[in-house]
């Protein structure tokens, strides 16, 4: 099973997210959740995680500049961005940083099970063992959807 972790000011977003996705059916399961970005990037570094859903906008350091400090201790960490601000600025930074799918608050089901498919699917196409030993697999296909999915929404 991919261990998850979930970083979120909004207790009512984790909650919503721990409760709401078949995290099973995706072979996943949530390791642990944590409440701003110091929490998170502790959370990340006791439990590993394959998976990543993390906010952008939380007290003190913002989830951007947490994601900064662990790409190159977890170079094959899946991450998901959920955010309720529309600002172009984050998604570039989100992008030079490898994130997987930027997603925006509130978002649908099918969106977040698109997002966990997807990386999920990244994941399976890993050879065993070797999930954060080779360099990240995020192409400029991953890119361009993340730019249209802002643009065209």
């Amino acid at each position: 099973m991919y261990k998850v972790v979930l970083v979120d000011d909004e207790a009512l977003i984790v909650e919503g997210l721990r409760k709401v996705v078949d995290w099973a059916g995706h072979n996943c399961l949530v390791a642990a959740a944590a409440s701003d970005a110091v929490s998170g990037a502790r959370a990340i570094r006791e439990h590993r995680p394959d998976i990543l859903f993390t906010d952008i906008k939380m007290p003190g350091e913002d989830g951007l500049t947490m994601l900064a400090g662990l790409k190159g201790e977890f170079p094959r960490m899946q991450i998901a961005v959920l955010t309720g601000y529309r600002d172009f600025e984050y998604a570039q930074r989100a992008i030079r940083l490898g994130v997987a799918r930027f997603l925006l608050k509130p978002s649908k089901m099918d969106e977040l099970e698109e997002a966990l498919d997807y990386m999920t699917g990244v994941l399976d196409r890993l050879p065993q063992g070797k999930r954060e030993d080779a360099p990240q697999e995020q192409g400029d296909i991953c890119s361009k959807r993340l730019v249209n999915s802002l643009i065209f929404r």
